[in-house]
C-alpha cells in the first residue's frame, strides 16, 4: 500500500465511526414493485409493508456530498467490465459509481457515470427516485463515505416502521451508516449494516456492470438505532472490508411523535424539573 494511500485511509478511520458494536439486527418489509420477471428493466417501488401497515410516503435523497470517492484509474490498471448495451467496456475501477438495469431508465437522462466519476448531483439522482434498478455501485477493495440529505427532516414516531429502507445488489456486503444534520456534522452513533442480516427483498436486479442477475438483499433501520429522534441525512461509508455495497436508501416520510420527544423538549423538560426540585427544597427549609 503506497504511503498516500495509507494516509488518506488513515484520515478516514479517524473522521468516521469506525465501532462495529452497533449493527442493524433483521428487519423485514415487503417491497410492492412494478414487476419482478426482468432483471434488466425498472423495477419501480410502489410501496412497502411492515408490520401488516402499507405505506408510499417515501422521504428521497435529494442532495448528495461526497466526502471521499477512490477515483476511477485510466490507463493500465483501470479495471472493465464489458457491457454491449453500452457498446464497449465500463471502467468500473472507482468507488462509488452510478449503476443501472441494463434497460432501466437513467434518471433525467444521465448515462452510468462509466469513464468518468461520478458528482454530487449524478449520485443524488440515481438514489433520488423510486426506481430500485438505479443505485449506486461500490467497488470491492475501495473506500468512499458521501453524505446524503432527504427531501424533508426525517422524524422519529410511535407508528413501529422503521424510518430507513436499504436495499442491496448481491447480498454480499456491508456498509456503515450514520445519521448527520442540516449542516453534514455527524450526530448519534454508527450502525453497520451486515450482510448475514440482509433479508430477501423477492427479486433480483442484472446492472450493466455485472453479467447476469444477483439477488437482492434489505435492511430496515430506525432512527432510535442511530441514537437519534430526527435526522436531516446520513453518511455512507464502505472500505476494503465490506466487499462494495451496491445499493438504494430511501426514507419514510414522517412527522414528530407526541410519544417520541424532541431533543430541545426533552432540555425544557430537565429544565421544568429542576426548578421544582428546587422550589421544593426551599419549601422543605422553610418548614424547617
Amino acid at each position: 500500500m503506497k504511503l498516500q494511500r495509507t494516509a488518506t485511509f488513515l484520515g478516514l478511520a479517524c473522521s468516521t465511526v469506525l465501532a462495529f458494536s452497533a449493527t442493524a439486527q433483521a428487519a423485514s418489509f415487503t417491497s410492492n414493485v412494478s414487476q419482478t420477471t426482468d432483471p434488466e428493466a425498472d423495477i419501480w417501488l410502489n410501496s412497502i409493508t411492515q408490520n401488516g401497515t402499507t405505506f408510499n410516503n417515501f422521504n428521497l435523497v435529494n442532495r448528495a456530498r461526497i466526502l471521499y470517492n477512490d477515483p476511477i484509474t485510466r490507463g493500465g490498471n483501470a479495471e472493465e467490465t464489458y457491457n454491449p448495451e453500452l457498446g464497449g467496456s465500463v471502467n468500473n475501477s472507482g468507488a462509488a459509481s452510478t449503476d443501472r438495469g441494463d434497460r432501466a431508465t437513467a434518471p433525467g437522462g444521465r448515462e452510468v457515470s462509466g469513464l468518468n466519476n461520478p458528482t454530487d448531483d449524478d449520485i443524488a439522482a440515481y438514489l433520488g427516485n423510486t426506481n430500485l434498478n438505479n443505485i449506486i455501485d461500490v467497488e470491492d477493495g475501495k473506500t468512499m463515505k458521501i453524505n446524503l440529505f432527504f427531501q424533508n427532516t426525517i422524524f422519529a414516531d410511535n407508528t413501529g416502521l422503521d424510518n430507513l429502507f436499504f436495499w442491496e445488489r448481491g447480498r454480499n456486503s456491508d456498509m456503515l451508516v450514520q445519521a448527520i444534520d442540516a449542516a453534514g456534522n455527524l450526530i448519534g452513533n454508527s450502525l453497520s449494516l451486515n450482510r448475514n442480516d440482509s433479508e430477501y427483498a423477492g427479486f433480483s436486479i442484472d446492472t450493466l456492470e455485472i453479467p447476469g442477475a444477483q439477488q437482492v438483499g434489505t435492511w430496515g433501520v430506525k432512527l432510535s438505532q442511530l441514537g437519534v429522534t430526527s435526522a436531516a441525512g446520513i453518511q455512507v461509508f464502505a472500505d476494503w472490508r465490506m466487499n462494495g455495497p451496491d445499493f438504494k436508501v430511501m426514507a419514510r416520510s414522517s412527522t414528530p411523535s407526541a410519544s417520541v420527544p424532541e431533543p430541545a423538549t426533552l432540555a425544557g423538560l430537565g429544565l421544568v424539573a429542576a426548578s421544582l426540585a428546587a422550589f421544593r427544597r426551599r419549601q422543605v427549609s422553610k418548614a424547617g
